[in-house]
């Protein structure tokens, strides 16, 4: 019987089965339960990235309705991206003391209020402050998914399935825009708020009920073993379990005081230190491209129609990159198939720099050096949460990568600042000097990913 030890004697004189929930996952088809989790998991995160978006969408037109000026808006932006730093620790911290399914709720309880707070302000202050609160559940959601896909997804398609979630995000982003066309011409800027209360509310609703609890959190806490029970019969389509079975996670952390001191200890360390410097660096360039590039192709003398297509061009290219390269890397491990597009990353950063340089240069070489970085940048974020939960057992994972998606918002921040830094240089350095600059950036999420110690091995 897959997943189950030899028995061993109970208090009472009898013998319990020993199942190790780690086996019997891996064990079970991908269909249907996990992919019914990896359905309710896309649904969310595309409803994550719109909540992401939106402010970029209504922004032009708080500032014109309320009559303030455009810096302003940059409070919106910090108090945002404060709250998702904030909620990624938190809501992290919460599910591994209250579980995974509860603290996901919470995290779209969370969009429901800030949202509808948004909606109801009256000024720019008050809309900074109530982007806090939605930014505390925006930061939750992403960790939260990869933690239970993570723990209910077979191992054999797990860095795939990883990848399609993540990539919601910047598909909801663009369903953001295809709303926005529809929604503010109609209803106003306010109304992208009304939908971005409701859909979590609506989701709540639906999902309570079909969401199951991680399996791995349940092993944990033998109170819990007969919903633990009922859950693998139903992903195994059988009546196997009864909760009588002893279940053990095969991963249990080599713990220290509290959560935070054990990422760091002896066991854990290199594998923090590592993922958080690549975490950090990626979404420094990740969000370089994806909220100055229109601005940088104008400053070269480049179309409005080619600066926008670049854009388009360096977001699709993610689709393609997250879903391909979790591929590759389910068949041949992920620090070859990671390192070497995070280096290619690099060299389509240094190429568009050159080319833009070259003004009379191919648009078409230029255009499909977007594509190429925007497919292995957007790909590299998807491959660290991957594996990022790959490298945490179960009683750490959730805070674990939550920290790490914390930290990285550092990255966030700088990528706002050194665009602004760049356009006040005076005299006005040469284009090709910016991107070689944040070349460099994707060369140091080259080598500290290549350097974590606990990356996913290739399939035998």
């Amino acid at each position: 019987m897959t997943g189950v030890a030899a028995a061993k004697p109970s208090g009472n004189g009898t013998s319990a089965r020993v199942v190790d929930v780690g086996q019997v996952i891996d064990s079970a088809n991908y269909f249907w339960v996990p992919f019914g989790i990896t359905v309710m998991m896309v649904i969310i995160m595309l409803t994550d990235g719109f909540g992401l978006f939106t402010t970029g969408y209504i922004g032009p037109l708080v500032v014109k309705d309320w009559g303030i000026g455009r810096d302003q808006l940059s409070w919106m932006g910090y108090t945002q991206m404060g709250g998702m730093a904030l909620g990624s620790v938190l809501l992290g911290w919460v599910s591994d003391h209250i579980g995974r399914k509860k603290a996901y709720f919470t995290c779209l309880a969370l969009l429901f209020v800030g949202s509808l707070l948004c909606y109801s302000a009256g000024n720019i202050r008050l809309l900074s402050i109530y982007r806090f609160v939605t930014g505390l559940g925006l930061g939750g959601i992403t960790p939260l998914a990869t933690t239970l896909i993570a723990e209910w997804t077979p191992k054999r398609v797990r860095s795939v399935v990883v990848a399609c979630v993540i990539v919601s995000v910047p598909l909801g982003g663009a369903l953001t825009g295809i709303l926005a066309d529809w929604l503010i011409p109609s209803y106003g800027w306010r109304s992208m708020f009304l939908v971005g209360a409701v859909v979590p509310l609506v989701l709540v609703a639906l999902f309570w009920l079909l969401l199951p609890e991680s399996p791995k959190y349940l092993a944990l806490r033998p109170a819990m073993y007969p919903q633990l029970a009922r859950a693998l019969n139903r992903l195994l389509g059988e009546r196997r379990f009864d909760g009588t079975e002893t279940f053990i996670v095969a991963e249990h952390a080599r713990t220290s005081s509290n959560w935070l001191s054990t990422i760091w200890n002896s066991s854990y360390w290199r594998s923090t230190l590592f993922i958080w410097i690549a975490f950090t660096f990626n979404t420094l360039v990740l969000y370089v491209f994806s909220n100055s590039l229109p601005v940088l192709f104008d400053s070269a003398g480049q179309s409005a129609q080619v600066a926008s297509l670049s854009l388009s061009l360096f977001s699709g290219g993610g689709v393609l990159g997250s879903i391909g390269g979790a591929f590759l890397m389910g068949l041949w491990g992920s620090r070859g198939v990671g390192s070497a597009a995070a280096f290619i990353g690099a060299v389509a950063t240094a190429a568009i720099g050159v080319l833009l340089l070259h003004g009379g240069g191919s648009q078409v070489a230029l255009l499909a050096s977007c594509f190429i970085g925007g497919a292995v940048i957007n790909g590299m974020q998807s491959y660290l949460y991957a594996v990022g939960a790959h490298s945490y057992p179960t009683e750490i994972r959730g805070a674990a990568i939550g920290v790490a998606q914390a930290f990285s918002r550092f990255g966030g921040l700088l990528s706002a600042t050194v665009p602004q830094v760049y356009f006040r240089m005076h005299p006005l350095p040469s284009i090709d000097r910016f991107f070689w600059f944040v070349a460099v950036c994707a060369l140091v999420t080259t080598i500290s990913y290549f350097l974590i110690p606990s990356h996913i091995p290739r399939r035998d």
